[in-house]
């Protein structure tokens, strides 16, 4: 249903859901979704009923394309913090860092070193990222495998890591 009429490129005229009047006081939106507009609020109300379904609709629309724009800008490569998981900056030299794999973060060498504990405070006997506890990989074939998937992702740390040490 189009609701806004364009006389030029530059002039739009705005026009109620309900009514149909035309005119630049056409100004009361709809509160959900933002899409409609309304001469007044007993307009507004009068044509509730009838737009209930797209305006839900539309919000739920909405709120799909919202999650899917949070999953891509969540599984992009984030810029590298300066921090550690522990807080403290991370020191300057590669050789003090560690690459993790398995979720792509790298920490400081204590936190790679120090052990970790489950929740109930026993100390993990099996090697496991701090970050994201996925289990240590048990070989280079394993490591090389999830350095080319994190590189596929497009993880520049990853691209970066496995040329240092395979090239």
């Amino acid at each position: 249903m189009l609701h806004n009429m364009s006389t030029d490129d530059n002039d739009v005229l705005s026009v109620c859901a309900n009514c149909g009047k035309e005119g630049n006081d056409v100004s009361n939106v709809c509160n959900k979704c933002k899409q409609v507009k309304y001469c007044n609020a007993a307009c507004k109300k009068k044509h509730r009923h009838k737009h209930k379904n797209d305006c839900e609709e539309h919000i739920r629309q909405a709120a799909k394309q919202a999650a899917k724009l949070h999953d891509i800008e969540l599984f992009k490569q984030p810029p590298p913090p300066e921090d550690c998981l522990c807080f403290v900056r991370r020191p300057i030299l590669d050789t003090g860092t560690r690459y993790m794999t398995c979720c792509g973060k790298v920490i400081c060498g204590g936190c790679f070193y120090s052990p970790v504990y489950d929740n109930q405070g026993n100390e993990v006997i099996e090697k496991v990222c701090p970050f994201c506890r996925t289990a240590a990989p048990t070989s280079d074939e394993e490591i090389f495998k999830r350095t080319i998937k994190r590189m596929e992702t497009g993880d520049a740390e990853a691209i970066h890591t496995f040329g240092k040490y395979y090239f």
